[in-house]
């Protein structure tokens, strides 16, 4: 399979390639990588390069419009569909979207009238596909693209954006493939890393706006520090919220407290969890974390209250970054407290590191493997009229009105929560 990539730098997205790429290559298979955009970090492409063969689309434009690929303006640039064409074949004829901008370019793809035996796309967040109130040519296609994709098509990591897509696009997709995000399971040898005598809390991830637990530790952190003297919290990572996340610390006063580290090296995730107290986060970086023997705290996403459903190991299927209205909600300094007791600490590590074995990325892989396997019906996808001229021109609006800050919908689409 060919994976068709937006960036490769250090996201949820590019380390799910690493794993996938790595535990492909155990079973003696070796992926494809499209990379759209010339944004890339290289000590990641590298670790990946190992296991995957990675391609990047500015290669395949003339010369002259390589610029135009350190942005997503690329997805509609000309491109030597031609040579493209040899790489799907090399893989099996199978192209993956990873988002919108993949499946605008599969589109132009399909219909230069090139050949490929299966489109799939996963649906790496909620909201990348499933939003509202975008009302650009683009944005709109984009959607109408998805919706005429077979089940057979699509990849779904838990059960709650199923349904959630489901109800919003009106079309069954019970039959779609089912997957979990995947982790690479540590040797456990009956102990994890965590430790609970220490007074480190920690969370790793991007720090975007609809990641509202970090907002919601650092306001919870004068309290909790009553509970336990000499409590601290580690942030690793860094993106757009980061500014507004700091002038919160200020105004609770917990600078001495709360430490931002910066972004670390996917490798380096292991090290920086040895010996801390707990994890609070979401995405993959929390079934790691939890592997590792950490009590995690599930961070709901966009949610305003500093609430959550538990730990991980409280959660029933693989549904735990979005919410549900039908699951019980409790107060994450009430989680923290029960953390306090050593014994429930250590039954805590033990049900967490028990649950993400669930998420192993061997299954992960046997699941794209069966999907190649099934049938996959594109003339619907086919005949879905398109203009490139058209999706790019809306697209340059779209990008104009986002960078004067006159609308911003499109690029804070992940910030609208669950919304079917």
């Amino acid at each position: 399979m060919l994976f068709v990539a937006n960036v490769l730098e250090l996201n949820g997205g590019t380390t799910f390639i690493l794993r996938l790429a790595r535990a492909s290559h155990r079973q003696g298979r070796r992926i494809g990588v499209l990379v759209l955009f010339d944004i890339v970090n290289k000590d990641l492409a590298a670790q990946i390069a190992e296991y995957a063969d990675i391609y990047y689309l500015k290669d395949f434009a003339p010369r002259v419009l390589r610029p135009m690929f350190r942005r997503q303006f690329g997805t509609f640039m000309p491109v030597s569909f031609g040579a493209i064409e040899a790489l799907v074949e090399k893989y099996n004829g199978h192209l993956h979207a990873m988002g919108v901008f993949g499946l605008l370019f599969i589109k132009r793809y399909v219909a230069s009238a090139r050949r490929v035996k299966l489109v799939s796309i996963g649906i790496y967040h909620q909201n990348e596909i499933m939003f509202s109130g975008v009302d650009y040519y683009f944005a709109r296609q984009v959607q109408l693209l998805f919706s005429t994709l077979p089940p057979s098509s699509l990849v779904f990591f838990n059960e709650l954006t199923l349904a959630s897509h489901s109800h919003f696009f009106a079309v069954d997709y019970y039959t779609a493939n089912q997957v979990p995000i995947g982790i690479d399971l540590p040797e456990w040898r009956g102990r994890g890393v965590g430790n609970s005598a220490s007074n480190r809390i920690v969370s790793i991830g991007s720090l975007e706006v609809f990641k509202t637990y970090n907002r919601h530790v650092i306001d919870l952190m004068p309290a909790l520090r009553e509970l336990r003297p000499g409590l601290i919290y580690e942030i690793y990572g860094g993106g757009s919220y980061e500014a507004e996340l700091r002038q919160q610390v200020s105004l609770q006063g917990v600078e001495d407290i709360v430490h931002f580290k910066g972004a670390i090296d996917y490798s380096s995730f292991p090290k920086v969890l040895e010996g801390a107290f707990a994890f609070v986060g979401s995405g993959t970086a929390i079934i790691e974390a939890a592997a590792l023997g950490v009590p995690s705290i599930v961070g709901i996403e966009s949610i305003q209250d500093p609430v959550t459903y538990g730990l991980l190991s409280d959660i029933e299927g693989r549904s735990y970054n979005e919410f549900d209205a039908r699951l019980a909600l409790r107060p994450i300094a009430q989680v923290f407290s029960s953390l306090m007791d050593e014994r429930q600490w250590a039954e805590a590590s033990y049900a967490c590191r028990t649950k993400a074995e669930t998420f192993s990325i061997d299954e992960t892989v046997n699941g794209f493997l069966l999907m190649e396997s099934r049938s996959n019906d594109l003339q619907a996808f086919s005949a879905l009229p398109y203009s490139n001229l058209m999706a790019f021109s809306s697209f340059l609006l779209c990008a104009i009105r986002d960078r004067m800050k006159k609308d911003v919908r499109f690029s804070s689409r992940r910030n609208q929560g669950s919304i079917a």
